[in-house]
């Protein structure tokens, strides 16, 4: 799982903009979420599709959301190991979504 930081102070500096501008930034993350979740899935290596498939996305909060893998293994793929080279299948779903995001929340 993949953590981004400072969600806490965003959220209180939306609060203070007003109710508009937070429900628009939810419904941004709320795509974002599921945008990260499908280039994930994209991304990730097929052999039995069961790493593909575990690939969930959550809300944790407002405006918060988890998208992880739960195969057992996901953690092996993402970042290798000695004798397997790692895939990034989920570092580069997000580097993507966070390019998209970007360019939808400019002011």
């Amino acid at each position: 799982m993949i953590r981004v930081l400072g969600v806490e102070a965003a959220s209180r500096d939306l609060e203070k903009l007003g109710e508009d501008a937070v429900k628009h930034v939810e419904k941004v993350l709320a795509e974002a979420a599921e945008e990260c979740m499908r280039r994930a899935r994209e991304n990730a290596p097929v052999r039995t599709g069961r790493l593909r498939e575990s690939i969930t996305v959550s809300r944790q909060d407002k405006l918060a959301y988890v998208v992880e893998a739960s195969a057992p293994y996901a953690g092996y793929v993402e970042f290798g190991t000695s004798r397997q080279r790692p895939r990034r299948y989920m570092q580069t779903a997000l580097l993507q979504t966070l390019q998209t995001l970007r360019r939808q929340l400019q002011p």
